[in-house]
């Protein structure tokens, strides 16, 4: 990860002031996020609430990891080395993108950004600033009920 990225925190903070933070997160998704399922699915489904908010790590889901329970598995040799560059890169002074949940998929759960997500935890952090796009009232409650609690 390098700080001079065209997507970083400080660009999608600037991109939430201009009115502009759905554009940024496909941007992202479809060139450095390499994630270009979700940009797909975020730019065609309806949604009635998104915005980057600063966000408790322990109320986060993820659905992504070595673990047999997990939704989308990887080998656990490289989700070690992937956590352990991201944690590196932190403890150079890196910031990072910004993570993404969504509840497209039923719970409100981490859509990009786990290996961060899991960096960030083991790094120390307890909050970090994270994309939402929420379909369901109830889900946008719970999230800003959760984001008061920072």
């Amino acid at each position: 990860m390098n700080i001079l990225l065209k997507y970083n925190l400080n660009s999608a903070l600037k991109a939430k002031e201009k009115g502009k933070l759905h554009q940024w997160v496909l941007g992202y998704l479809n060139s450095e996020g390499n994630n270009k399922k979700l940009g797909k699915v975020l730019k065609e489904e309806k949604y009635i609430w998104s915005d980057l908010i600063e966000y408790p790590l322990d109320k986060l889901k993820r659905v992504m990891g070595y673990e047999k329970d997990m939704i989308f598995r990887e080998n656990r040799d490289k989700w070690e080395k992937r956590i352990l560059y991201f944690t590196k890169c932190l403890k150079r002074g890196e910031s990072f993108t910004p993570l993404i949940s969504s509840d497209y998929w039923g719970e409100i759960h981490l859509a990009d950004g786990t290996h961060r997500f899991e960096a960030l935890k083991k790094s120390g952090f307890n909050k970090y600033w994270t994309i939402f796009y929420i379909k369901e009232e109830n889900n946008k409650q719970e999230v800003l009920d959760s984001a008061s609690l920072v």
